[in-house]
This record gives C-alpha cells, structure tokens and sequence, in this order.
C-alpha cells in the first residue's frame, strides 16, 4: 500500500529550494520575505554602545572636587591660580564635554601615581625604585595634558565669566 500523493513538492531552482503545488503546478508564495543579503565581514545584531567605565567615574569625581563652577549649558568653568617663578599665573576657562574628561583623567592620573609609591614603599627594598620609576610617566603624563587644555582654552571664557 502506499501513500497518496502529497499537496506539495520541493524542488531546486537558481540554488534555492521552491516549494511547488502539485494541483496548479505553481510555486507557493512565500510568507518570508527573503533573507538580506550579507554587506560585510563583521555585522552584528546590535550596535556596541559605549558606556562610562569605572576610569571615567572616577575622573568625574575628581573633577567635580577640583572645579566649583559650571555654567548654565553645563560646562565646567574653571578659575585657577598659582605661583610660578614667583609670578602669579591664572587658568580661567570654560571647558566643553571632552575637556572636561580629559582634565579629570588628568587628574586621576596625578592622584593615581602616589598609590604606585605608597604600594612599593609597603614592600621595600629595591621594589621602592621601581615604584617611584612607574610613578613618574602617569605625572608627565597629567601634566602634559593639562599643560595642553590651558594652552587650548587660554582666554575661552563664557560672556559675562569673571
């Protein structure tokens, strides 16, 4: 005994299956749109969002200690003073989004060299050298870049600033 024919075959036509009725002779529509077609190498399901780290958090801690002022658009305002060469010098400026995050990583990067001291000191000896050694590239380091953002923002200020 066999088995009654069935309503639909498949066959393959250009290299994709097509599924035939066997009444009509005519394919079936399909209910799913065809598969798009690849555009590269790397796609992805999502896109990869970038979020604030624990290094930016930090840096955001400190800078909301070292600057007092933000004005209205939410820019960090800063009004330094110091001596150099027994002249008084000043940084007065307003800093935008990623000024303000390279000024607090700056800043991380100063509080962040001591420790390596401190670490080394605990476990004296020779390792004390090597502490001060990888101290002094994050100080060079924050130095330059502050150094950097006042030579960028020199005389920046928002109207109506002191």
């Amino acid at each position: 005994m066999e088995a009654p024919p069935g309503r639909y075959r498949v066959e393959e036509k250009d290299g994709r299956l097509v599924v035939i009725d066997n009444a009509t002779g005519a394919p079936i529509s399909s209910t799913m749109p065809p598969p798009a077609p690849m555009r590269g190498p790397g796609l992805s399901s999502a896109p990869i969002v970038e979020g604030r780290g624990a290094i930016d958090g930090a840096a955001d801690f400190l800078l909301g200690i070292a600057v007092s002022e933000w004005d209205s658009a939410g820019r960090a305002v800063v009004h330094w003073k110091w001596k150099q060469n027994k002249q008084e010098r000043r940084w007065d400026a307003a800093l935008d989004r990623g000024q303000q995050r390279r000024l607090g990583r700056a800043l991380l990067g100063l509080c962040a060299a001591p420790l390596l001291v401190l670490s080394f000191i605990l476990l004296e000896g020779a390792a004390m050298w090597l502490g001060i050694a990888l101290t002094l590239p994050p100080i060079l380091w924050a130095s330059h870049a502050i150094h950097r953002l006042q030579s960028e923002t020199a005389g920046q200020m928002p109207p109506g600033g002191s």
